[in-house]
């Protein structure tokens, strides 16, 4: 399990599951699978594309946070029966479901919903979620472009802890707690945000959605099949990672491959590159 220290908060970064490798173009279709050829950190092997489904933990003085909550116990049908492992994670982390005290989503796409309520209910007793307003907007409002097996997901993991009152709606670019806050990303999906830890030892962003794989902070103009709007995700994309780069953000990115998922965004000539961080 690779984790990272900024000061005095420590990340870990979680791996729930791994799907089976997909031809690149069924998830950038637009992008040719000659296009990938060259680039620094490709994320391929054999012109397959090979995705990560992960979340993050981040332990501060004052709380113990989850950054998204994986597919959940599955099988999930919609994954070719693909099981989540993110419990077994927790535990490697020395840390027991009941300890967390938030849980700050980046978006409601099943990936990042999953393990938040089961059969048995509520994963995380103790637990307050955080959620963007503008995405439960559009996921309670039949909003165009969500994707049944996404609503579906909502429906079961999201739906419940909404009608008893565990979920917090938040503004872009809302403060969330002392040290950590939104930073709004839209386009992936309408209300989609980054969530920003301010330590003493620089800024360390958890990305969401905004990049699937590293060859997209070299082609930021790449989108993925999952974008709602591919247009406003591109230049989402752009504009963060020209910030990522200025301002020495270190980045996790949970969907890049397992020991990739943290690094940071530099300058190579006029492009932008992904330099991946060692433990």
């Amino acid at each position: 399990m690779h984790q990272l220290r900024r000061a005095d908060v420590q990340i870990h970064a979680l791996v729930d599951a791994v799907p089976q490798p997909v031809p690149v173009t069924w998830s950038f279709p637009q992008t040719p699978e000659a296009d990938w050829a060259g680039l620094a950190c490709d994320g391929l092997d054999d012109g397959a594309f090979h995705p990560s489904l992960g979340a993050f933990l981040v332990k501060t003085p004052a709380a113990t946070i989850l950054c998204d909550a994986g597919i959940g116990p599955g099988p999930n049908d919609y994954l070719g029966g693909l099981s989540g492992q993110l419990l077994t994670r927790l535990e490697e982390a020395g840390t027991a479901p009941e300890a967390v005290d938030a849980i700050i989503l980046t978006h409601l796409h099943m990936d990042h919903i999953g393990w938040l309520a089961t059969d048995a209910g509520p994963t995380f007793p103790a637990a307050t979620v955080f959620a963007p307003a503008a995405d439960l907007a559009a996921f309670t409002g039949d909003a165009p472009g969500i994707g049944p097996h996404h609503t579906r997901a909502f429906a079961a993991c999201v739906q419940p802890l909404l009608d008893a009152g565990r979920v917090t709606p938040l503004a872009d670019g809302a403060a969330i707690m002392p040290g950590v806050r939104y930073i709004p990303t839209p386009g992936h999906t309408p209300g989609h945000q980054s969530i920003a830890f301010d330590t003493d030892g620089g800024t360390l962003v958890v990305t969401g959605d905004i990049c699937h794989c590293p060859a997209q902070v070299e082609r930021p103009d790449w989108s993925h099949r999952a974008d709602v709007d591919p247009a406003l995700a591109r230049r989402t994309r752009q504009a963060f990672l020209e910030d990522a780069a200025a301002k020495h953000w270190t980045v996790a990115a949970g969907h890049f491959r397992d020991g990739l998922q943290f690094g940071r965004v530099a300058r190579a000539g006029s492009d932008l590159v992904w330099q991946p961080l060692n433990d």
